[in-house]
């Protein structure tokens, strides 16, 4: 990930260990889909849970690894959103 912007120099990273946050967006839509799917698969169409670990097990794995740039996307338009200071702090080129 670059430092910053190319255009206008808007800094990504504010301190070091800034995109932890970015983490819990990325479990909880995790666990957000594979709670629903099993509780819709298991429940409503009657699959076995043993099949169904099957399935959500290497999605488990594959979706965070997938959806990783997105949750840091989402962390830092969260950040920018609720605090405006940040974007008036950041060095223009």
């Amino acid at each position: 990930m670059l430092p910053a912007c190319n255009s206008c120099g808007f800094r990504f990273e504010r301190d070091p260990g800034f995109f932890l946050g970015s983490i819990y967006i990325n479990y909880g839509w995790t666990a957000m889909i594979t709670t629903i799917g099993y509780i819709s698969l298991r429940f409503g169409m009657d699959i076995p849970g043993k099949k169904l670990v099957f399935v959500f097990a290497p999605f488990c794995v594959l979706f965070p690894l997938f959806f990783f740039r997105y949750a840091r996307s989402l962390w830092l338009s969260l950040d920018c959103r609720l605090d405006v200071t940040t974007l008036e702090d950041s060095p223009k080129q």
